[in-house]
């Protein structure tokens, strides 16, 4: 049986788009991992659950996106989550981003099938994710040495949220929005 996920993301710009897609090249050359394989475009996740109603979660974006204007994120260094695990470029939980998740917390988790509380408010950081999947424990710290020597500095303008879903087989953005 086909797994689903589905996920409400924001993509990166263009410039930066790259930089991550370049990040993954580097990695698969330097370490055998596979990010480009495994992972979504790269992207900022806000609310991931197993299933949304697609006309339900099209509708609740273009709501949010109405009520939203193009911010500013930062992001720097280099983050670990222990338990995948998994590297990423962690991104300051500035104002404009906070209440952009919330409202989409808020309007997403009624409908969604096992929305994933790792994306509530209370627990949720934002970032963009390196390395995961095909990342070895045993590779973790090379990588992460690795990576600390690049700057990640970022400065990234926010203006979308989209509808992320992933099978087994692909992965795909249904619905786009920008505001």
């Amino acid at each position: 049986m086909t797994t689903m996920h589905s996920a409400v993301i924001s993509t990166l710009p263009d410039e930066h788009h790259q930089r991550v897609l370049d990040v993954w090249d580097d990695l698969s050359d330097e370490f055998d991992l596979d990010p480009a394989g495994e992972l979504p475009p790269p992207h900022v996740s806000y609310h991931v659950a197993e299933r949304y109603d697609s006309s339900t979660v099209e509708s609740r974006l273009h709501s949010v996106a109405a009520d939203t204007d193009p911010f500013t994120v930062h992001a720097g260094g280099v983050g670990v989550f222990t338990a995948a695990p998994v590297v990423y470029l962690p991104l300051a939980r500035a104002p404009a981003l906070a209440a952009l998740h919330d409202s989409l917390w808020s309007r997403l988790t009624e409908f969604a099938e096992h929305a994933d509380s790792y994306y509530h408010p209370d627990r949720w950081f934002p970032h963009v994710t390196l390395a995961y999947h095909s990342l070895d424990r045993d590779q973790l710290g090379a990588v992460v040495e690795y990576l600390g020597e690049r700057e990640f500095a970022w400065e990234m303008t926010i203006d979308d949220v989209a509808h992320l879903e992933a099978t087994d087989d692909e992965m795909h953005i249904r619905s786009r929005v920008e505001f």
